[in-house]
């Protein structure tokens, strides 16, 4: 097994970078697990904690990392969140516990990925290509790294870093570092064309590199005619090496011959890793759906449904969360729309662990259990790092409606009350009175106050027949004959309180125009505009028909 010594040179990075190390660091690391500082601590000699969600602060803090190294960890990864981590390291140092600060950008699964490619000791282990577990991409990406002697990324159509190698003493260069970084490369008029390029090439390529002591080689993954993804190659250049890219990407040096030999056999196998990756990420989140599915929509398994998803709680909220605008996520796959509720689902589990999540067309629909006022607040509080965290990492914003709070019995209603709440925030970003980066994005019956109201009387007259009404019609029939603006007029008229010199700036038209117009409102359609009672239902009408 590798010691800590080891484990912090594979693993320096940008993302993972050891903070303190004990005088020991020779001690042997068994595994990374994830660490509850609300239950027991299971003894794991050997063990680095992820301490997900672990507070920098507090009177406990220094006894759980005791307790940690009491139960035989050597090592704690954690992240800052802009707060300081001065305790944690002072605690670390009296107990002689390693750690490591994580990116705060990064997510936990993606940590924990990173750490177990630096816990296994590639070099010296001798495993081959056939011996790594199903789906295990940096697995993948190490092996290939020391047989082609190198620094390996596994990259999706879209340029997304799915893995990358994390031996020591790697070569490295500005796109690697900050397509780690981000797990994402950089776009370029040059980097997409390259990418273009790799993925329409049925061979390995080699591809111009910035710094001339270094060559990158890259070659398509591809399952039949369909691109997987991509894998790249980054390596030193021989002192003596004299080949150099041509116009078509080949050379004809030995040095090459051997990358793209490597690669080749490399691609084949990464493409049963990325198939097998992708299959298991779409069964185990549709088996999560299917659970949620009766819950929120077939009342008489409702209960049921609870008991299954270990829900106890007497009453619940459903919180709606959608991408703006959602006409953009309709039309794309459904892997885009899984990674959507998986993004959601993975920050819940962080956040709100007793959240049972769920999809349904373009909807991530999350049940929360409900218990007291502070609970409440609580909630609404980690909602808004969700989406602020979904909108940083899908690069759109993501809206969240809270409904009304109800029993498991009648969670239909609280579902059916969070997408009113989420159609109505989807208008009001659309109209621009919620910026879609600001808070407002988690919203409520009460935060969005009559205008919500308004939708629903009006789509219960609208349901009874009341609506769109005669006033309105006679009114918008006599436009649309006669060429005119009547409708508009007493729209804005009655919008403005009545007030004909408002109404005249907001339809930039002269004041003497619109007066010229109310008065002959009631001799046009029999409407009486003094009348109190006539106003509010032909105010309530126009409002009907314009929203």
């Amino acid at each position: 097994m590798p010691t800590l010594a080891d484990v912090a040179r594979a693993a320096a990075s940008e993302i993972l970078s050891p903070v303190h190390l004990p005088a020991d660091d020779q001690q042997l690391v068994a595994g990374a697990v994830l660490y509850d500082a609300t239950a027991t601590t299971e003894k794991f000699p050997g063990a680095i904690a992820l301490a997900i969600g672990l507070s920098l602060a507090g009177k406990r803090l220094p006894a759980r990392v005791q307790e940690l190294r009491e139960a035989g960890y050597v090592a704690m990864v954690y992240k800052t969140n802009g707060k300081p981590d001065g305790a944690l390291l002072s605690a670390a140092r009296d107990s002689g516990m390693a750690l490591f600060r994580a990116s705060d950008a990064v997510p936990w699964n993606q940590i924990a990925e990173v750490l177990d490619a630096a816990v296994v000791p590639h070099r010296q282990s001798g495993r081959t290509l056939a011996d790594i577990r199903p789906g295990d991409l940096f697995g993948l990406a190490n092996i290939v790294a020391a047989q082609a002697g190198g620094a390996v990324a596994i990259a999706d159509p879209e340029q997304t870093i799915l893995a990358y190698s994390t031996l020591r003493d790697q070569p490295m260069d500005e796109t690697r570092r900050d397509s780690i970084l981000r797990l994402q490369v950089p776009h370029s008029s040059e980097t997409d064309s390259d990418y273009r390029r790799v993925h329409a090439a049925r061979t390995a390529l080699d591809v111009a590199s910035k710094d001339a002591s270094l060559r990158r080689t890259a070659i398509a993954i591809r399952a039949g005619d369909s691109v997987l993804g991509s894998l790249w190659l980054l390596q030193r250049r021989d002192a003596g090496e004299k080949g150099q890219p041509t116009a078509d990407g080949s050379t004809a040096d030995r040095s090459t011959a051997d990358a793209h030999r490597v690669l080749q056999e490399a691609a084949n196998v990464a493409a049963l890793h990325l198939l097998h990756k992708q299959t298991s990420f779409v069964s185990n989140l549709t088996r999560q759906i299917d659970l949620v599915q009766p819950l929120l929509f077939d009342p008489k398994r409702a209960a049921l449904a609870a008991v299954r998803l270990g829900i106890s709680a007497s009453t619940v909220r459903v919180v709606a969360l959608s991408i703006w605008p959602s006409e953009a996520l309709a039309a794309e796959t459904l892997q885009t729309r899984l990674r959507l509720f998986d993004t959601i689902r993975t920050a819940c589990a962080i956040r709100l662990p007793s959240a049972v999540c769920g999809l349904s067309d373009n909807i991530v629909y999350a049940v929360l259990p409900q218990t007291t006022d502070s609970s409440r607040l609580f909630q609404h509080s980690a909602l808004l790092k969700i989406v602020h965290n979904a909108r940083r990492l899908l690069a759109r914003p993501v809206l969240a409606a809270l409904g009304a709070e109800a029993t498991i019995d009648r969670i239909e209603e609280s579902r059916v009350n969070a997408e009113l709440v989420l159609a109505e925030l989807v208008r009001n970003v659309a109209e621009g009175r919620i910026p879609p980066d600001s808070d407002e994005v988690v919203a409520d019956d009460e935060s969005l106050g009559s205008r919500l109201q308004l939708h629903q009387i009006a789509s219960a007259l609208g349901a009874s027949g009341h609506l769109p009404g005669a006033h309105a019609l006679r009114i918008a029939e006599h436009d649309r004959l006669y060429k005119k603006s009547f409708e508009e007029t007493v729209y804005v008229y009655l919008n403005c309180g009545g007030n004909a010199i408002e109404a005249a700036k907001a339809l930039d038209v002269h004041v003497n125009t619109v007066r010229y117009r109310l008065s002959r409102v009631n001799p046009l359609f029999g409407i009486d505009l003094e009348d109190p009672e006539t106003r509010l239902l032909v105010w309530l009408q126009l409002w009907a028909r314009h929203n």
